[in-house]
Formats: C-alpha cells, sequence, structure tokens
C-alpha cells in the first residue's frame, strides 16, 4: 500500500493538537492559582477588617471604662486610621489580582480557540485521508477486477481454440 502523500501535514497537525492541549492544560492551571491568589487575598483582607474592628471596638470600650486618657485615645485613633489606611491600599493589590485572574481567563479562552482550530485542522486532513484510502481501495478493486476479466477473457479465448 502506497503511502499518504500528505502524512507528514498530519503528522504534523497531531503534533500541534497535542501541544494545543497541552498549553489549554497549562493556561488552566495557571488560571486556578491565579484564583486561588484572589480568594487569598480577599480572606487577608476580611481578616485586616476584622482586625480594624476589633481594635477599634477595644479603644472604644477603654476609653468608656475610663482606661485611657486623651493622649492614649488619640495614639488609638490614629493607629486605627493607618489600618484604614492599609486595608485601602491593599485594595489595589486586590483590584490587580483581580487583573491577573482575568488574563489567564482569557488566555484559557484563547487557547481554547487555538485547540479547536487545531482539532478542526487534524479532522479534516484525517477525513482527507479516509477518503483517499477509500478511494485507493476502490481503485485497486476495480484493477483486481479488470485483471480478473481479462484472465477470464484470455482463458474463454485460448479455451475455444
Amino acid at each position: 500500500m502506497p503511502t499518504y502523500r500528505l502524512q507528514a501535514l498530519l503528522d504534523l497537525r497531531e503534533r500541534t493538537e497535542k501541544e494545543k492541549k497541552d498549553q489549554l492544560a497549562e493556561s488552566k492551571k495557571k488560571h486556578l492559582q491565579e484564583q486561588q491568589k484572589a480568594a487569598d487575598l480577599r480572606k487577608q483582607d476580611q481578616e485586616m477588617r476584622q482586625n480594624r474592628k476589633q481594635k477599634e471596638d477595644e479603644l472604644f470600650a477603654r476609653m468608656q471604662s475610663g482606661e485611657l486618657g486623651v493622649k492614649d485615645y488619640n495614639m488609638g485613633e490614629r493607629y486605627i486610621k493607618r489600618l484604614e489606611r492599609e486595608i485601602e491600599e491593599f485594595q489595589s493589590v486586590i483590584k490587580e489580582q483581580d487583573k491577573r485572574v482575568i488574563f489567564a481567563q482569557q488566555e484559557v479562552d484563547w487557547c481554547q480557540e487555538e485547540l479547536l482550530k487545531a482539532t478542526q485542522e487534524l479532522k479534516a486532513l484525517e477525513k482527507h485521508k479516509e477518503k483517499w484510502l477509500e478511494e485507493y481501495k476502490k481503485e485497486m478493486a476495480a484493477k483486481e477486477e479488470m485483471a480478473q476479466e481479462e484472465i477470464s477473457t484470455t482463458l474463454f479465448i485460448f479455451g475455444k481454440k
């Protein structure tokens, strides 16, 4: 049986599809990692907010009980304000991580599209090879049938003489 004339291209398309599958798996893994980082940052933000609220409640309780003087109360207020600024600044870190998550999702989407294209190209070439093989088999069957007819005709002609 002769070799398929586009076999090298078929092999290339198979390798390309495998590479695209690997790229998609890698991009999904990266996306998952970025999502986990975002979740961790949100948890850290929640803890920071709880800590600020706890410190604020403690300061208020100590002030009400008379434990704090004006100077200590002002120091406590400055500390709470600093915690609030840290929380506000931390929001930019969260936003930046959210951008990374979006970018990673876009990369996953792109990889899925590339894999789809590669798979379609591979399937088209595989279908072409199947049709080529069917045609080849039909051609071989026709040649064999013609050869059988020639043998039968020759035997018939020589059988009459």
